[in-house]
């Protein structure tokens, strides 16, 4: 196994730890959880960059890796449903998971046909922003729950507007996506396309 796909296999593990820690809700679990997400992200790029650096992208890697982004994400994002003073909204999560199992659904599709969809550029473009979201709002939990800071009250609604943003921009890459893979889908439920 490549170091790259050792790193990958580290982030979904992770993710597993940093829900849990979230889940606990405790002042040191939630510090641990800001601690393990950091790691997760960090190791987000460095995989990727190995394997572009030493040409050891692999079918493991490309099916692996966006499976390892969700686990982090959205891990996390159902963790959050547990702490009510961050009032998510649990529709916005349920419709993010709807699209991964959308795409992942396609990815599926794709494989009985003798293709492999990896993840593209708007697809990295979308982890980033729900890393980014997530992160932030496990910093303002972290800073009340575990640093006890009275935040302003400007911050109470950020963690449900970060959700919508995660959400938007989820819908917004599956929307290219599928787009990009419209003649997959005909054939599927048409069969042959002429060309």
């Amino acid at each position: 196994m490549t170091l790259a796909n050792k790193l990958t296999l580290v982030r979904a593990a992770l993710g597993v730890v940093t829900f849990a820690c979230v889940w606990r809700q405790t002042p040191s679990s939630i510090a641990w959880a800001w601690g393990f997400y950091v790691a997760a992200t960090v190791t987000d790029w460095i995989d990727g960059w190995i394997a572009r650096k030493t040409h050891s992208m692999s079918p493991f890697g490309a099916l692996a890796d966006p499976i390892a982004d969700k686990v982090l994400v959205i891990g996390t994002l159902i963790a959050f449903l547990r702490t009510r003073n961050l009032f998510i909204p649990h529709w916005a999560v349920f419709l993010i998971v709807v699209r991964e199992l959308v795409i992942g659904g396609l990815r599926a599709l794709a494989g009985t046909q003798g293709k492999l969809l990896a993840a593209e550029r708007w697809g990295k473009w979308k982890m980033g922003v729900q890393s980014g979201c997530v992160l932030a709002i496990l910093t303002l939990l972290l800073l009340q729950d575990t640093f006890h800071v009275r935040l302003p009250s400007w911050t109470y609604p950020l963690p449900a507007y970060l959700t919508y943003l995660c959400l938007l921009v989820t819908w917004g890459s599956a929307a290219l996506y599928l787009h990009q893979n419209r003649r997959l889908l005909q054939e599927s439920w048409e069969g042959p396309v002429s060309r």
